[in-house]
């Protein structure tokens, strides 16, 4: 039977899958929709065509996220996906499904149940030999960071969690995951259009409002027009919001982050802590994408923040240079 090893890393916003010997493969929302009855619905888009649907699906058609804030909250919706996403990705010279290898990313934090529910999907989706490793543990691999020693810490801004860690011989410290994400902070974009300007808009507007304008330096002047449908009236509408009214919006959640970080720098021995504070953190995830994170975190924190060129990659990357690193894992393993 052919072998095929692989990486995955389920998030609340996207799924990325990597194959050995081929990089990265695939990366699409953590999205599926489906059609028909509960009883007899059967899938009719995963990943990017099931997230265009979204605001638009007729009366029969269901759009699922199964992954909320870094915990699956819909196990069967989110096999179905795994597999549909995993089938996307089989070489052609595979006549038989493969037996599969891979190494899965978990958030930092999660219960003992929570964790296992990740190893079900994976499982229940065609995957026969699970090895879970932390998030954060493979976004310092993807950095390239000496995990091995003294690694340094982390900060992940996701789409449903926050997760930061300090990472020290293969193991982590000290950590957490927040609930403060990238969709929270969407939420909030909606939320604060609706009040000012009463025009409702949708997520993908408000990502784009957020991705697009969105700063944390307070006189920032630029704008962009967003269309949605008025509240008091129910027709079609649209709206300036200037990068100014977004930083107000945006700064709370950001704030939130920098004081988990101090808690976790606090909770660390101090010769981990001395060592963060000489080196600094690393920041990733599609959140830290903002303009002036790193003004914001170094003013807060008083430390060093370095930022990278793809922050949504570092994890997936890691996972898929581990597959190939088999004494690495195996002193990541000896921690848990």
């Amino acid at each position: 039977m052919a072998v095929m090893e692989i990486a995955v890393e389920i998030g609340t916003g996207y799924t990325s899958l990597f194959l050995s010997g081929n990089g990265i493969v695939l990366r699409e929302p953590t999205i599926i929709a489906f059609i028909g009855d509960p009883k007899n619905k059967r899938v009719r888009a995963v990943g990017t065509a099931a997230e265009q649907m979204l605001g638009k699906t007729p009366e029969h058609t269901t759009i699922i996220a199964p992954v909320v804030d870094g915990v699956i909250a819909d196990s069967e919706a989110c096999t179905v996906l795994l597999r549909e996403f995993i089938k996307k990705i089989l070489p052609s010279s595979y006549i038989f499904f493969p037996k599969i290898k891979a190494i899965v990313g978990i958030p930092t934090g999660l219960t003992v149940e929570e964790r296992g529910m990740y190893e079900d999907v994976c499982v229940a989706a065609g995957i026969a030999d699970v090895t879970m490793v932390d998030n954060i543990m493979l976004t310092g691999i993807g950095l390239d960071l000496p995990v091995g020693g003294v690694g340094g810490l982390l900060v992940n801004i996701g789409a449903g969690t926050t997760e930061i860690a300090a990472v020290s011989l293969s193991g982590v410290i000290s950590g957490c995951g927040v609930t403060i994400g990238g969709n929270m902070m969407d939420n909030a974009v909606i939320d604060y259009v609706a009040g000012k300007y009463d025009v409702k808009i949708g997520k993908l507007a408000a990502r784009k409002l957020k991705n697009e304008i969105g700063s944390l330096f307070g006189n920032d002047t630029s704008s962009m027009s967003v269309s949605g449908r008025n509240v008091r009236t129910k027709n079609s509408d649209s709206t300036f919001v200037n990068a100014s009214e977004l930083c107000g919006v945006l700064m709370p959640y950001y704030l939130r982050i920098a004081d988990a970080v101090e808690s976790i720098i606090n909770m660390c021995p101090p010769e981990v802590a001395g060592e963060i504070y000489k080196r600094g953190i690393w920041v990733v995830g599609g959140g830290s994408k903002i303009l002036g994170l790193r003004e914001i975190f170094s003013q807060r924190l008083h430390l060093n923040v370095y930022l990278v060129d793809e922050p949504s990659y570092c994890t997936i990357l890691g996972a898929g240079k581990l597959l190939g690193d088999k004494e690495l894992l195996r002193e990541i393993l000896i921690q848990k």
